[in-house]
């Protein structure tokens, strides 16, 4: 992933000039997965196919345009792999949504977008060649929230989903996992992240409650609440109990997008590093 993309990224989207640009792509995606989505699925199997042969396309042709580019016009090849980024990427476009929500369990949408729109797709970006893991990353995530719809309360279907999208989020989510507990109350978020490995569970269901679990933890307690009564023992009170009890911090959409910015700055000066060394080499 080159750092020039990152940076026309973020300046297009300070001036919201690619909104327009990504729902044209998305929308394009959507049409490109209903091809192989829009039947009647009535097994496993054929539910993953949908998945492989959706992907399978992409994988073929990025991986030629890179052969019969790369050595004769690189440039256009870095032209094409750069606007691939910019369409894929929201790197700061769920600040917005963040904005909308208010103080209570809806920041759970925006911590999930910032998850899987920018951090889960920038890291499949860089783990596969030519833009394959983005695209294809962006083509599994439509296509389940297509077929949920399409299997509504299917136990099938949905089995299916959550599995594919547990397997495709899971190496993301530890390395975010990772950079939010140093972005906030590393200790707590730690000790936390190493307790769950009892209740680990291969599901993405799993993944995003504790994602959202480890982001409050790592804001810290004390921000979290408003305050802390007498009556309540601070240390033995969960989260979940905090937020029943109705004492969240007004201003917790705050710290959440401030921890959030720290975690994403981290992901994307490690990428900095990590472009500026190769150019060197």
């Amino acid at each position: 992933m080159s750092i020039t993309a990152i940076i026309i990224s973020i300046i297009l989207e300070q001036y919201k000039f690619l909104h327009t640009a990504r729902v044209w792509f998305i929308n394009i995606l959507k049409k490109y997965i209903s091809v192989f989505a829009d039947r009647n699925l009535i097994t496993q199997r054929s539910i993953r196919y949908v998945y492989l042969f959706a992907c399978l396309p992409i994988v073929i042709g990025l991986l030629a345009l890179k052969y019969i580019l790369i050595y004769i016009h690189p440039f256009i090849y870095f032209i094409i792999n750069t606007i691939i980024f910019i369409l894929c990427i929201n790197i700061l476009s769920w600040k917005e949504e963040a904005k909308s929500t208010k103080p209570d369990k809806e920041h759970q949408a925006f911590i999930q977008t910032f998850a899987t729109r920018f951090f889960a797709t920038a890291f499949w970006f860089i783990i596969l060649p030519s833009a394959i893991g983005a695209i294809c990353y962006l083509i599994i995530f439509l296509t389940s929230q297509m077929l949920k719809q399409q299997g509504k309360d299917s136990l099938v279907y949905n089995e299916v989903i959550d599995k594919m999208l547990f397997y495709v989020n899971l190496p993301p989510y530890l390395i975010l996992f990772l950079f939010i507990a140093v972005a906030g109350d590393f200790e707590e978020t730690s000790h936390y992240l190493v307790e769950q490995r009892k209740n680990f569970t291969k599901s993405f269901y799993f993944l995003e409650n504790l994602l959202n679990e480890i982001t409050l933890i790592a804001i810290g307690k004390s921000k979290f609440v408003e305050s802390i009564k007498d009556s309540i023992d601070d240390d033995g009170i969960s989260y979940t109990d905090l937020q029943k009890q109705n004492i969240i911090n007004p201003k917790i959409i705050d710290y959440i997008i401030a921890l959030l910015y720290r975690s994403g700055l981290i992901f994307l000066i490690l990428i900095a590093i990590v472009s500026i060394a190769n150019l060197i080499r």
